[in-house]
């Protein structure tokens, strides 16, 4: 059986969980808690475990849930065909980090500190990589306890509420961004500084009107919350944001829009206008 450290320094935390889910047939999520824009970072490989079938099945808590973020994480998860149960342990507190895929010759499985947020790539966390088959006593004993504990009777099917249907702005960034729309609601692109019209910043996200989109006449682009809150996640924890990191590792793929708007935050600076690298400063 391999075994290998992975840390969010190096991606390799986030990498080693997307090759987990990668080729597996059936997948246990079980951690903590969930965001939006956590369950984004992996719709690539929950969108195509849904087109093969394949069962996976992703058990958190809401029992510190006070924002409605896990609902709005569990909603999105639930289009990818994922199956949901909440584990409220009135005892105790449900806080494992697993994510194990079984696959046809092999098993992986990724058991760390890192719940299924932003923190999957931009906190400091650590966890262990297994990789082997379900003859090897760790990754044996890791599904034997995910199908325990999916089963247990604390384990309650998730039912979906109407305002769970999206993940919001995280209240500091969204005053801030209120505030420069309120001031100027045109966001100059970085590269070429060709002017972006913002329609309206929503908890929900910002609708944005490009020379392309007015060309066409296609009707202004959400850059959804999930988007703004990972980029704003990744900005602060790492000091930097690169464009192509945005796009090619967190997936965001309206990040030159995303980082457009984020320039304008306080605190935020452009480090280089191509390639797009905005850096965080801080406030005061």
């Amino acid at each position: 059986m391999n075994v290998e450290t992975v840390t969010t320094v190096d991606l390799g935390f986030l990498h080693a969980v997307r090759d987990t889910l990668r080729e597996a047939e059936e997948v246990y999520v079980c951690v903590a808690f969930a965001h939006e824009r956590g369950v984004r970072l992996l719709a690539d490989e929950l969108d195509a475990l849904r087109k093969r079938r394949a069962r996976v099945r992703m058990l958190v808590t809401t029992a510190f849930d006070r924002a409605g973020a896990t609902g709005a994480a569990l909603a999105v998860a639930s289009g990818y065909g994922v199956e949901v149960r909440v584990h409220n342990h009135a005892g105790g507190t449900y806080h494992p980090k697993l994510y194990l895929g079984i696959g046809r010759t092999e098993a992986r499985a990724v058991i760390g500190s890192a719940n299924l947020t932003a923190g999957i790539a931009c906190n400091v966390e650590l966890g262990v990589s297994l990789r082997g088959s379900l003859q090897d006593p760790p990754l044996a004993s890791a599904l034997r306890w995910a199908g325990q504990v999916w089963s247990d009777a604390r384990s309650e099917r998730w039912i979906s509420a109407a305002e769970e249907e999206g993940e919001t702005i995280t209240p500091e960034l969204f005053a801030a961004l209120v505030r420069e729309y309120e001031a100027d609601p045109v966001f100059k692109t970085i590269t070429h500084g060709k002017p972006d019209h913002v329609v309206d910043v929503r908890r929900s996200g910002v609708l944005v009107a490009t020379e392309r989109t007015l060309r066409r006449r296609t009707g202004p682009q959400n850059l959804d919350a999930w988007m703004l809150n990972l980029a704003w996640d990744w900005l602060r924890s790492r000091g930097e944001l690169a464009n192509r990191v945005l796009e090619e590792e967190l997936r965001v793929h309206r990040s030159s829009a995303v980082c457009a708007v984020l320039a304008r935050v306080p605190g935020v600076v452009v480090a280089s206008r191509s390639p797009i690298v905005l850096r965080w400063v801080g406030q005061g």
